[in-house]
């Protein structure tokens, strides 16, 4: 009997594959962090345990939402958002593997909260794009976005235009991967341009709709999401 149970223990950990060697998808429905979760999430195994479940949940609210914005859309921007989609699944996976590479007993769960939060941005991103008006109801002019644009903690934003083309210069975090030059396209949706192989869309709004205080009040804004947004200085 003690050898079945060792077998059965070793048998455990072994499907228990270290969150930096899989992909997010694996790890959700890996065979060791099943539901339901540990009652604690203290040990390194038992936070990888957690974190598969909290993504599971994020993951399927991201798919409802993705699938009820997906609906609203006609045909050739069903297409586009697939493919933006499809993009973005794989920078999940690239960006917070590179999490782990530094190696360690922690790496995996970095790499594990990593897809957790990146998918819970997604979400959010999906839905404010779901709640936006129709295609058809706003046409944009492009000085709604020419200017220098601050979002507080350090970010900001400044759209150049020239010709039909639109050149964004943007730090949206304080890391230093997190600054970059896009070219911008003005769409009926706003003005889109892609950030790290996701697609991002850019649109007035005032600052009460973004998630940061230091915009509070303001009322000459773009929203990038419920989280990310700049006013104009």
């Amino acid at each position: 009997m003690k050898q079945i149970v060792i077998v059965a223990a070793c048998a455990t950990l072994a499907a228990a594959v270290p969150a930096t060697a899989q992909s997010a998808g694996a790890f959700m429905k890996n065979p060791a962090f099943q539901d339901p979760p540990p009652a604690q999430c203290i040990s390194t195994f038992d936070l990888q345990h957690c974190a598969a479940h909290d993504l599971r949940v994020a993951d399927a609210q991201m798919t409802t939402r993705y699938n009820g914005l997906r609906a609203t859309l006609p045909p050739v921007a069903r297409t586009a958002l697939l493919a933006e989609q499809r993009a973005w699944l794989r920078s999940r996976d690239r960006d917070c593997l590179a999490k782990g590479r530094g190696g360690g007993t922690i790496a995996g769960v970095n790499v594990a909260q990593c897809w957790v939060d990146t998918t819970k941005m997604r979400s959010t991103v999906l839905a404010d794009r779901a709640r936006q008006p129709s295609a058809g109801a706003t046409i944009y002019t492009a000085s709604a976005f020419v200017g220098r644009w601050r979002g507080g903690e350090g970010t900001t934003m400044s759209i150049t235009r020239r010709g039909q083309n639109f050149f964004i210069d943007n730090q949206w975090g304080l890391d230093a991967n997190m600054h970059g030059t896009f070219t911008g396209t003005l769409t009926r949706s706003g003005l889109r341009f892609v950030r790290n192989s996701i697609v991002e869309t850019a649109r007035p709004s005032r600052g009460d709709a973004i998630n940061r205080s230091a915009l509070r009040g303001k009322t000459d804004c773009l929203i990038v999401s419920r989280d990310e947004g700049y006013c104009r200085y």
